[in-house]
C-alpha cells in the first residue's frame, strides 16, 4: 500500500503540473485544491473506474473480480508491416557487422557458392561449359577500387532483382530447398543463408556496380546502386567475360586500405584460406592451403597433416598427437586436431591461447573460439568445422549456447579418449608427454568434474612396489583381500617417501602406497573422495584410518619405557611443547622412528595453506598430535633424562619435535623453535658438564639427525 501511495502521489503531481499549464491556475492555488483530498493508501479498479480508499476504510474494501467478456470485431483487414527501405538497408549495411573486413569474407561466399551451383550444372550436364572455376581480385589504390569477380553461374536480369533488390532474400538458400528435392543433390558446400551478406559492401563501398551473365541467356547486365534505398539496373553489351559476375566497389576515402594487396591478401587468409575453389589476388593465388579436415584420411598423407600443422601453429616443432574426426550423430562435426610435443607456460611466459578455430561450411565464424574446448585443453591447436551451429545473421557468433555445449562435450571427450588411447599404444612415448604437461591435465582433474575419472586414469604416479611409474588401474590390481582403501603420501621425491616415518608400518607388508609429489594430486583425491568405490587414505593420517590393513605395534615394556611412566611422559612432554603440541599419543605404527606430527590436516594441505594464507601460518603451527615411540632408545633416555633434569630434557624434547617436523615436511613450523641457534652447542655442553653417557648418546643422534636433515634441505 505503501508503495501505491508513493505512485500515486508522484502521479498527483505531475496531475498538478498539467493543471497549472493547461488551465491557467496558479500552482499555488491547484495544490490547496489537492491538499483537500484525504491522504490515499491505496486504489482499486473496480468497473473501470478509480476509488480512492482511506486508512479507515482501506482494511474494509474489497474488490469485485473483473469479468472479462468478449471482444467484438468488425470490418477486420490484414495488413503487411511497412518498412523503410532505405533506412532497413542502412542498418543491414552499417550495423549489422561488427568488423569492417567481414565485407570481403561474405562476398567471397557468395562467389563461391556461385561457383558450387556451375559445378553441379556442368557435373549433371545442365551446362556442358565447362571453364575453369575461380575467383579474381584485382585491387586498384589509384582509383581506391577492389574488383572481386568469379566464373559461377551469373544471373539474369529478373535474379539480379530478386536477388540483390530483395533484403534478406536469399538465392543460395533458395538454391539449396530446390536441390534438396533432388535426389543425389548434395548442398553441404553451400554457404549463404539469409540474403544479407551482399550488402555488406556498401560498409566500405560509396557505390558498388554489379556485372553479370548468365549462361542461360545472351545478355549482361549492369545493377548499380549507391546503398541509400534504391538501385538501377541496365543491359550492358560487351561484359568481358562469358559468364559469371564482377563486383566492382569504390571504396570510402576512411575504407582505402582494402585497395591494399596485403591487406586484402590478409583478410583472405584469415577468413576465406579454404575455400574450395582458386582465389586469385592481382593474379597470384594466395589460398595454396587447401581444407583437410574435410577430405578422407585416405587421401592425405603425413606430409600433408605436417604442412597444416605448422600453418595453424606458426612453428617447426613437430606435433605430437592428432585426431582427424568426423562424425554426423550427434552433430556433423568434421575437426583435425593436433596436440603439440612441447608448450610454453612450462617457461613462465604465461598462458597458452587457445588455438583451435570454429568454422562453418570451411568458413571461419570465430577464431581461437574458447567456448570449444576447456580452460584445461588450451595447449592443443586445430580446426573445428561444424554445420549444425546456429549462426547470427552476420555469421560472426552462434546463438544456441547449449548447442556449443554439447559441442564442447564431444570435442572433450573425443581428445581423451585419443591420449587414452595412445598411452596404450606408446605408453613410453605417452610418459615423456605426460612428464610436459601433466600440470594441464591436473588442472582438468580439479574443475572439470565430468570427466574426472577419465582424467585421473591418464596420472602416471610412483608407488612402493614398482620403479617403474603407474596409473591408478596398476595400483588397483595390487590391492590386498579385503583393502577397500587407496592409500598415498605425499613426498617431494620417491627416496623421500621411502624413507618417511608415516611409511614404517607397511614396510614388510604388500600393501600397495601410490606418492605423489604435487599437492595438487591431494586436493584432487581429497575432493573426489572415491575411485571405482575406494576411498582416498592419506597414510599421515589418523592410525583409526589405517588400522583395518596393518598390525598394531605392541609396547615392548621389558626393554622400553615403563608402563607407569607413559601417562607421566606424555604429559610432562605435551605441557613443554604446548602450544605446537596439543596431545601427546603412544604410536601404534612407529618401529624405527622416535616420534611423529599428526593432525586432522595433512602436511600438503598445510603447506598450501600457508602458501596462500602466510598470516596464518602461527595458526597451523599449533594443536598437533605428537605420536611417541616408547620402544625407541631415544624415547628411553628422554624420560630418564627428564627425572634427572628437566631443563636439559625440556630442550631435547624441543630438538626432537623440530627433527619430526622437518623429517614430515613442516620445516616452515620448526622455526619456532629452530630460533636457538646455539641449542645444539647448549646441549653439549650441558651433557658434558653431567658427564652422562647416556645422554651423550642422546645428544649425538639429534647432532647427526640435524646435519642430515640440514644437508638433505
Amino acid at each position: 500500500l505503501t508503495k501505491q501511495y508513493h505512485y500515486i502521489m508522484l502521479r498527483t503531481a505531475k496531475i498538478v503540473k498539467s493543471f497549472s499549464r493547461v488551465f491557467g491556475a496558479s500552482r499555488k492555488e491547484t495544490l490547496k485544491h489537492f491538499n483537500s483530498i484525504k491522504p490515499v493508501h491505496s486504489a482499486f479498479l473496480t468497473q473501470n473506474k478509480f476509488k480512492f480508499c482511506t486508512s479507515q476504510n482501506a482494511q474494509n474494501e474489497s474488490v469485485e473480480p473483473k469479468v472479462e467478456t468478449p471482444i467484438e470485431k468488425f470490418d477486420s483487414e490484414s495488413l503487411e508491416f511497412k518498412a523503410e527501405t532505405k533506412k532497413l538497408l542502412h542498418i543491414v549495411a552499417k550495423s549489422l557487422y561488427t568488423d569492417k573486413d567481414v565485407f570481403l569474407r561474405e562476398l567471397l561466399s557468395n562467389c563461391s557458392d556461385a561457383l558450387e551451383k556451375q559445378r553441379y550444372l556442368v557435373l549433371t550436364g545442365s551446362d556442358p561449359n565447362a571453364d575453369e572455376l575461380r575467383i579474381s581480385l584485382i585491387t586498384d589504390e589509384a582509383k581506391r577500387q577492389i574488383i572481386i569477380q568469379d566464373t559461377g553461374v551469373g544471373m539474369t536480369r529478373e535474379e539480379l532483382i530478386q536477388n540483390l533488390g530483395t533484403i534478406a532474400h536469399s538465392g543460395s538458400k533458395s538454391w539449396v530447398e530446390k536441390l534438396s528435392k533432388v535426389e543425389g543433390g548434395s548442398t553441404d558446400s553451400i554457404i549463404g543463408q539469409f540474403g544479407v551478406g551482399f550488402y555488406s559492401s556498401f560498409i566500405v563501398g560509396d557505390t558498388v556496380e554489379v556485372i553479370s551473365k548468365s549462361a542461360a541467356t545472351q545478355e549482361a547486365y549492369l545493377w548499380v546502386s549507391d546503398g541509400t534505398g534504391k538501385f538501377e539496373i541496365s543491359r550492358v553489351s560487351d561484359p568481358g567475360f562469358a559468364r559469371g559476375t564482377k563486383i566492382i566497389i569504390h571504396l570510402r576515402p576512411d575504407c582505402a586500405q582494402f585497395a591494399k594487396r596485403s591487406d586484402v591478401q590478409k583478410i583472405i587468409q584469415r577468413y576465406s584460406n579454404f575455400i574450395n575453389f582458386p582465389i586469385l589476388l592481382n593474379g597470384e593465388r594466395v589460398n595454396m592451403i587447401s581444407a583437410i579436415w574435410a577430405r578422407s584420411k585416405a587421401d592425405l598423407t603425413e606430409d600433408d597433416y605436417t604442412k597444416f600443422w605448422e600453418y595453424i601453429s606458426n612453428t617447426k616443432v613437430p606435433y605430437k598427437y592428432k585426431l582427424h574426426y568426423s562424425t554426423d550423430v550427434p552433430l556433423q562435426i568434421q575437426s583435425l586436431i593436433y596436440i603439440p610435443s612441447s608448450h610454453m607456460e612450462k617457461f613462465g611466459v604465461g598462458m597458452e591461447e587457445t588455438g583451435v578455430s570454429l568454422y562453418s561450411r570451411k568458413v571461419l565464424i570465430k577464431q581461437n573460439c574458447r567456448e570449444l574446448f576447456p580452460n584445461w585443453l588450451r595447449f592443443i591447436k586445430g580446426v573445428i568445422d561444424c554445420e549444425d551451429i546456429p549462426l547470427n545473421i552476420s555469421r560472426e557468433h552462434y546463438q544456441d549456447s547449449a548447442l556449443m555445449a554439447r559441442l564442447r562435450n564431444i570435442l572433450t571427450k573425443r581428445v581423451i579418449k585419443l591420449l587414452e588411447e595412445e598411452s596404450r599404444k606408446n605408453p613410453e612415448q605417452f610418459l615423456i608427454w605426460f612428464n610436459d604437461f601433466q600440470q594441464f591435465l591436473k588442472e582438468g582433474l580439479a574443475m572439470d568434474t565430468e570427466n574426472q575419472e577419465a582424467l585421473l586414469g591418464l596420472q602416471r604416479y610412483s608407488s612402493n612396489f614398482t620403479d617403474e611409474l603407474i596409473t591408478i588401474d596398476d595400483y588397483i590390481k595390487k590391492l590386498q583381500p579385503g583393502q577397500d582403501k587407496i592409500y598415498y603420501l605425499l613426498a617431494t621425491t620417491k627416496e623421500q617417501a621411502e624413507l618417511s616415518p608415516y611409511m614404517e608400518p607397511f614396510r614388510g607388508t604388500q600393501i600397495p602406497i601410490l606418492y605423489i609429489n604435487i599437492h595438487i594430486d591431494e586436493m584432487i583425491f581429497r575432493s573426489m573422495n572415491k575411485y571405482k568405490d575406494l576411498s582416498f587414505v592419506n597414510i599421515e593420517t589418523n592410525y583409526d584410518e589405517i588400522a583395518k590393513d596393518i598390525k598394531a605395534q605392541e609396547h615392548d615394556v621389558e626393554h622400553g619405557v615403563p608402563q607407569d611412566d607413559i601417562t607421566p611422559l606424555c604429559l610432562w612432554i605435551k605441557n613443554e611443547l604446548q602450544p605446537v603440541v596439543a596431545k601427546v599419543s603412544v604410536s601404534k605404527r612407529l618401529k624405527d622412528s622416535p616420534a611423529i606430527v599428526v593432525s586432522q590436516m595433512s602436511t600438503g594441505m598445510r603447506q598450501v595453506m600457508q602458501m596462500v594464507e602466510k598470516n596464518q601460518q602461527m595458526d597451523q603451527a599449533k594443536n598437533l598430535t605428537f605420536e611417541i615411540n616408547p620402544n625407541h632408545e631415544l624415547i628411553v633416555k628422554l624420560n630418564s633424562v627428564r627425572k634427572q633434569n628437566q631443563k636439559l630434557a625440556s630442550t631435547i624434547a624441543r630438538q626432537l619435535l623440530d627433527n619430526t617436523l622437518v623429517t614430515t615436511g613442516l620445516l616452515f613450523l620448526s622455526l619456532i623453535h629452530i630460533s636457538e641457534p646455539t641449542r645444539l652447542l647448549s646441549i653439549s655442553y650441558a651433557v658434558f658438564c653431567l658427564k652422562k653417557k647416556n645422554t651423550y648418546e642422546i645428544i649425538q643422534y639429534l647432532i647427526i639427525q640435524r646435519i642430515i636433515l640440514q644437508e638433505t634441505i
